[in-house]
C-alpha cells in the first residue's frame, strides 16, 4: 500500500454518491443485531465532502425496520494530505484524523478520533473504510468507560446505488 496525498483529490471524488447495505453491529454492552444503512458523500468543494448516515435495525423481534442512528458530518481534506471527519451525532460530536492507503484502483482510509464531545461515555472511536470501484467496507471500533479497549462496533458493506 502507498500512502500517497496525491490520490485524496481523486478518491473524494470516487466517494460521491449514495451507499447502501446491511451489517451486523455489537458490543459488549449491547446484544448484536443486524442493521442497514445508506451512506451519501456530497461533493461540497474541491477539498470537502458532505455526508449523511442513516441507519435501521429491527427491535425485539420486529419486522419492520426502524431509524435508529442518524449522523452528518464533512469530510476535508487537511493542509499536511490527512484527512478529517468532523460527525454531529445525537448526543455526540467528534472529530477524527484520517490517512489513506491506496494500491491500485483500492483506496484504504482509517480515521482516529481527535475530540469526541457531548458524550462522557466515549473515550476513543475509529472508522475504517476500503473502497474499491463501487463496493464500500465500513468498520467502526471504539472504546468505552465500560469497556477499557478498542472494540469493534459495526461492520458492513455497502454498494453505490447512485
Amino acid at each position: 500500500m502507498n500512502n500517497n496525498p496525491t490520490t485524496t483529490p481523486q478518491l473524494l471524488t470516487l466517494l460521491e454518491g449514495t451507499w447502501a447495505g446491511e451489517g451486523r453491529g455489537g458490543f459488549p454492552t449491547v446484544n448484536s443485531f443486524d442493521y442497514r444503512e445508506t451512506l451519501t458523500f456530497t461533493r461540497r468543494d474541491e477539498k470537502t465532502l458532505v455526508y449523511e448516515q442513516r441507519t435501521q435495525k429491527r427491535y425485539d423481534g420486529q419486522d419492520e425496520w426502524l431509524e435508529s442512528h442518524w449522523e452528518n458530518g464533512f469530510i476535508r481534506i487537511l493542509e499536511n494530505g490527512e484527512l478529517e471527519l468532523t460527525s454531529a451525532q445525537i448526543g455526540r460530536t467528534e472529530v477524527l484524523i484520517g490517512s489513506i492507503e491506496s494500491a491500485g484502483d483500492m483506496f484504504r482510509i482509517r480515521f482516529e478520533s481527535k475530540t469526541i464531545t457531548n458524550d462522557p461515555r466515549m473515550v476513543s472511536s475509529a472508522r475504517r473504510f476500503e473502497l474499491e470501484g463501487d463496493s464500500l467496507r465500513y468498520e467502526m471500533e471504539m472504546q468505552t468507560t465500560a469497556v477499557n479497549q478498542s472494540t469493534q462496533h459495526l461492520k458492513i458493506a455497502l454498494q453505490r446505488i447512485k
